[in-house]
């Protein structure tokens, strides 16, 4: 739900106070998520070295714990309090305008996890149809080559040789950024751009682009897109930012758990394993349970419907239609009932 801006920034400077707050973030989240990591290793080792070395020395199994506190310590910075900062500056209510409700509709919610777990097939397709295009022999390398160094990270911070390692993944790699993100990307971005362009299908499918290029797999674009554009529709239909929280948490912990049991059966962790993969067949199949979840999934939150790309005013605050007035002698002060 958007109300006025609270100093009557329009659009463009409201997009500038968030892109300045996540820039900061991104920098102070760089620099203080290598604070763990100090007692770990010793910096003038790194030296002369090549990425790939670096790399090869920080992402140790020894050092899983203090990459983990990297990762909650750089997410934080960037994800979660940008948008909370930016929403302080430019909003009456910044937390009920990113979309954090006092309540939370569990049959909405229930209905959001089986979303997610139909989507499971089309998001899979789409990353083998990616690999299908006709890239060149070197471009398609370079993305491989991408794609393992991510997994190699991923395999040093999903270390799970107890139950209690999976319960610490679980926090750090499921919900952490589950929370994070949907707070940058919904809360933030999609919530300003809905109410910007006053289309709000542009705004989740420019969201759901920034959400897959943030990522950074070129292999996994498409899927990641899917992934992030059935996110926004969830956000654009209820405006609760609870329910987006709970359908990445699922894809990220269902993922997660898959890995972990393949380590109890014996198996070695392998982060690839994390996308599943269907026959293309089931694809269909996805799409159309997806379809049909989404519209019992609007008669379940019909009484959440938010009114994405509209200006609401504050009940008993004063407020003018065109919400960037600057001429104050014009604004209805009549309370609203």
């Amino acid at each position: 739900m958007a109300y006025l801006a609270t100093k009557r920034f329009n659009y463009w400077g409201q997009l500038g106070i968030l892109t300045a707050f996540t820039g900061v973030g991104l920098i102070i989240g760089q620099v203080a998520g290598i604070i763990p990591l100090l007692g770990k290793i010793n910096l003038s080792d790194l030296k002369g070295l090549s990425s790939t070395e670096i790399m090869d020395n920080l992402f140790k199994p020894e050092n899983a714990s203090a990459l983990r506190w990297m990762q909650f310590i750089s997410t934080v910075f960037l994800f979660f309090l940008p948008p909370v900062l930016y929403a302080l500056v430019c909003h009456k209510k910044p937390f009920v305008h990113l979309g954090f409700k006092d309540h939370f509709n569990i049959s909405s919610g229930i209905i959001v996890i089986f979303i997610m777990l139909a989507a499971l097939p089309v998001v899979s397709a789409l990353q083998d149809l990616t690999e299908m295009f006709p890239w060149s022999k070197a471009t398609l390398l370079k993305f491989k080559t991408a794609e393992d160094s991510y997994n190699k990270i991923v395999m040093v911070m999903a270390r799970m040789n107890s139950f209690s390692d999976y319960l610490v993944s679980v926090i750090i790699i499921a919900f952490l950024p589950a929370v994070f993100e949907e707070t940058l990307f919904r809360g933030g971005i999609q919530n300003l751009f809905s109410r910007w362009f006053k289309m709000p299908v542009v705004a989740i499918t420019v969201t759901a682009i920034i959400f897959s290029l943030v990522h950074g797999s070129y292999l996994g674009f498409l899927s990641r897109f899917a992934l992030g554009f059935v996110l926004g529709w969830i956000y654009y239909r209820t405006g609760n930012i609870w329910l987006n929280i709970l359908g990445h948490f699922f894809n990220n912990g269902f993922a997660l758990t898959m890995l972990y049991l393949s380590s109890k059966a014996g198996g070695k962790i392998d982060p690839s394993k994390m996308d599943e993969h269907f026959p293309q067949w089931a694809a269909l199949v996805s799409i159309a349970a997806v379809i049909g979840l989404f519209i019992l999934f609007e008669k379940y939150s019909k009484k959440e419907i938010d009114h994405p790309g509209e200006e609401l005013p504050i009940p008993g605050v004063a407020y003018s239609n065109d919400p960037f007035i600057n001429d104050t002698s014009t604004i209805d002060k009549t309370p609203i009932q």
